[in-house]
């Protein structure tokens, strides 16, 4: 029933696990012991947009991203999210825990995320989670591009069935703007996960992104001394069909990533060329 709350909370400390799932995991141990280099689809937008962002983040492992208001209150959403769609509570505890891990950072409200995670949640699972059954949720996936390179990922959803699936991305915002296209970030994301999930005897046909807006509260008209209008979570379902094109290209890219890093190891007075960085070169 839509009009349902259906978050189920718990409060019994005793059911916190010792390592909180909404904590960052880097999957190193889901990894096949051959692997030598993981491409991360939600890192490798960066390697087609910015590469020389990618290289410093991917290769080099000089990480500048720090946790902030938007990426932990998304994190919680999506927590809820999954929960729901295997039928799991919704733990409360957890999800404090996690919210006040992250006090420290700069650029960070927890009160905000507690503030908004129960009436962004509710709207994705009432509006979207239940109305739709889903073949894997969470899921880790891990599949060969060639030499030891792999794509390793966590996707949100997929739905339908293996010979014929969609993938599935809910993504939280905070803005007035309704979204009405895919960006080039998210559709490279999605295909690069499409990629894998073709290698795994999967077929993709389709991508998804699905929004859910922060609760923007209408400000008060300095002229007329009215409240403007509000923005309350909404739900925003964007779906594109992959083409073989598609394929051909996110392949192609995936192929020239490997041969880009393989090649600054053989040529490492190239690297600054081989990234688009001049920096790298001036930094030798």
């Amino acid at each position: 029933m839509k009009d349902l709350i259906i978050l189920i909370m718990l409060h019994n400390k005793e059911q916190i696990k010792m390592t909180n799932p909404l904590q960052y995991n880097d999957h190193k141990a889901d990894m096949p012991d051959d692997c030598i280099f993981k491409i991360s689809p939600s890192q490798f937008p960066k390697f087609a947009d910015k590469p020389h962002f990618w290289y410093r983040s991917e290769v080099l492992g000089i990480k500048d991203f720090e946790y902030n208001t938007s990426t932990v209150l998304g994190t919680v959403v999506h927590y809820c999210a999954d929960q729901v769609a295997k039928q799991l509570p919704v733990d409360t505890n957890i999800i404090t825990e996690y919210i006040e891990s992250f006090e420290d950072k700069e650029d960070y409200d927890p009160d905000a995320v507690k503030h908004h995670y129960v009436e962004m949640a509710e709207h994705l699972v009432n509006d979207y989670v239940l109305e739709n059954a889903f073949l894997e949720t969470e899921k880790f996936v891990v599949a060969p591009i060639r030499d030891g390179y792999y794509i390793g990922g966590q996707l949100d959803a997929l739905q339908g069935e293996k010979d014929e699936c969609m993938i599935v991305d809910y993504k939280t915002y905070h803005s007035k703007t309704t979204p009405r296209a895919f960006n080039s970030t998210y559709r490279y994301q999605l295909l690069t996960y499409a990629a894998a999930l073709v290698r795994l005897g999967y077929t993709p046909t389709r991508i998804r992104l699905v929004y859910v807006n922060r609760h923007i509260e209408g400000a008060i008209s300095e002229k007329t001394g009215k409240q403007l209008k509000s923005y309350p979570p909404t739900v925003t379902v964007l779906t594109e069909t992959i083409t073989e094109e598609d394929y051909a290209f996110i392949n192609s890219l995936l192929e020239l990533c490997v041969d880009s890093v393989e090649a600054s190891k053989a040529h490492p007075e190239l690297t600054h060329v081989i990234w688009h960085d001049q920096r790298l070169k001036e930094e030798k």
